[in-house]
C-alpha cells in the first residue's frame, strides 16, 4: 500500500481535526465547570486545565468566556428541541422521554438549573438566551397542546400558553427537587402530573 493510500484510509488529519477535538474538549470541560460553579464562579483557567489546553486556546476557538457559554447552551438546547419535535408518540410522549433522558444526565440538568437561576439577573450573559428559550419553548408546547386538544388527547381548559407554561414549570421544579434529593423520582412525579391534568390515563384501577 502506498503512503497516499494509507493516508486516505486513516481519514483526515491535521489542524482541522485537532481543532475540532480541542473545541469538543473545551465544551465538555466548560459544561462541568459551569455546572459546578456557575458562570460567574467558573473561570477559564479551570476550564482550560480540565480540557488540557491554555486559556488563550479557549479564546482562540470561542472568542470569549461569554461566547463559550452561549455555544454550550445552544448546542444542548437545539438537540433537545429537535428530539422533542420528532417524538414518534406525539409531544406528551416527547416530554416524558425528555424527562427520562434528563434523569440520566445529572450534570446537564445541574448546568441548566444553575445557569437559569443566575441568568435572572439582567446583566448575566445568558439572560437573553434564557428569555428567548422560555418564549420559544412555551410557544412550541402551546401549539402542541392545541393540537392535542383537537385530537382528543388533552381535554379543553385554560389557554394553551398557560398550560404550556405550567408544564415547563413542573419539569423545572421536579428537576430542582431531584438535584436536591437524588432519591426523588422525577419521572414518576411528572407522570403523576400528566395523569392529574388528563394527559395520561389513570392507572389506579378506578
Amino acid at each position: 500500500m502506498t503512503k497516499a493510500a494509507r493516508s486516505r484510509k486513516r481519514g483526515p488529519r491535521g489542524p482541522y481535526t485537532s481543532g475540532r477535538e480541542a473545541q469538543r474538549a473545551i465544551l465538555d470541560s466548560a459544561r462541568r465547570v459551569f455546572a459546578e460553579r456557575g458562570y460567574r464562579g467558573g473561570v477559564l483557567r479551570d476550564v482550560a486545565e480540565r480540557a488540557g489546553v491554555s486559556a488563550a486556546n479557549i479564546i482562540h476557538h470561542f472568542g470569549s468566556k461569554e461566547a463559550l457559554l452561549v455555544t454550550l447552551l445552544e448546542e444542548r438546547d437545539m438537540g433537545a428541541s429537535l428530539e422533542l419535535r420528532a417524538a414518534p408518540g406525539g409531544f406528551i410522549a416527547g416530554l416524558r422521554d425528555l424527562v427520562r433522558r434528563n434523569a440520566a444526565d445529572r450534570e446537564m440538568v445541574r448546568l441548566f438549573t444553575t445557569l437559569g437561576a443566575e441568568a435572572t439577573a439582567a446583566d448575566h450573559p445568558a439572560h437573553d438566551f434564557f428569555r428567548a428559550r422560555y418564549a420559544s419553548v412555551t410557544a412550541e408546547v402551546a401549539g402542541a397542546v392545541e393540537t392535542a386538544r383537537d385530537q382528543g388527547v388533552l381535554p379543553s381548559g385554560p389557554p394553551a400558553d398557560r398550560v404550556a407554561a405550567g408544564l415547563i414549570a413542573v419539569m423545572d421544579g421536579i428537576q430542582l427537587q431531584w438535584l436536591l434529593d437524588p432519591g426523588f423520582d422525577m419521572v414518576a412525579a411528572f407522570d403523576a402530573h400528566l395523569t392529574a391534568i388528563g394527559a395520561l390515563p389513570s392507572t389506579d384501577g378506578a
